[in-house]
C-alpha cells in the first residue's frame, strides 16, 4: 500500500472519529463529515474502486458504533449499520468527486461539486423517506410522520427536511475545506502524497 493511500486512509478514519464526537444534540442534527469524505475519497483516491469501498466501510464502521452504542433505543436488537439506499447515494457522491475533481481542484469545481452534493442528497434521501413510508395519508402514527403519496405529500417531506439542509451544507463546506485544504497542505510537505 503506498504512503498516499495509506495516508487518504488515516484522514478519513479521523473524519470517521469526528463523525463520532459530533453528537450535540438535535440543534445540530445532519452536522457530519460524512458526504465531504465521501466527495474528498472520490477526488483523490486513484481508483474509483478504492474510493467507493473506503467510503463504504468509514460510513458502515461509523453507522454501526452510532447505531448500536450511541442510538439503540432506534432499533430492535443489533443494528448492522447498513442501509442500502443511503450507501448508492454515498457511492454517488464519491463519483462525484472522482468525475469533478480529480486533477482538476479549482475553486469553481470544488464550490460547485459541493453544493451539488448536498442538494442531490437532500432531494434524493427525503425522496427515499417519502417513498417508504406507508401511504394512508399524512399523519403521527405512535412517534413516525407518514406523509400521503402524492404531490403535496412530497412537498411535505421536503419541508420537514429544510432544517436539516443548513447544517448539511455548513458541515459539508466546513469538512470539504478542512479534508481538501488539509491533503493539499500536505502534498505540498510531504512529496510523496503528490
Amino acid at each position: 500500500m503506498s504512503k498516499r493511500t495509506l495516508t487518504l486512509i488515516c484522514i478519513l478514519l479521523l473524519a470517521v472519529a469526528s463523525r463520532l464526537l459530533i453528537l450535540a444534540g438535535p440543534a445540530w442534527a445532519n452536522f457530519s463529515p460524512i458526504t465531504s469524505m465521501a466527495l474528498f475519497a472520490g477526488a483523490y483516491f486513484s481508483s474509483r474502486t478504492a474510493a467507493i469501498s473506503w467510503t463504504i466501510l468509514s460510513i458502515w464502521l461509523a453507522n454501526l458504533v452510532l447505531n448500536n452504542l450511541v442510538y439503540p433505543q432506534y432499533y430492535q436488537g443489533f443494528s448492522f449499520g447498513f442501509a442500502p439506499v443511503h450507501m448508492a447515494l454515498f457511492v454517488g457522491i464519491s463519483m462525484v468527486g472522482s468525475y469533478m475533481l480529480k486533477n482538476r481542484i479549482t475553486v469553481l469545481n470544488f464550490l460547485g461539486s459541493n453544493l451539488m452534493v448536498v442538494i442531490g442528497f437532500f432531494l434524493l434521501s427525503n425522496f427515499t423517506v417519502w417513498l417508504n413510508l406507508p401511504s394512508w395519508g399524512t399523519a403521527i402514527v405512535g412517534d413516525e410522520l407518514v406523509y400521503s403519496k402524492d404531490w403535496n405529500g412530497l412537498m411535505q417531506c421536503y419541508a420537514m427536511g429544510l432544517p436539516f439542509l443548513k447544517n448539511s451544507l455548513i458541515s459539508q463546506f466546513l469538512f470539504s475545506g478542512i479534508l481538501f485544504g488539509g491533503f493539499e497542505l500536505l502534498k505540498k510537505q510531504i512529496p510523496v502524497l503528490r
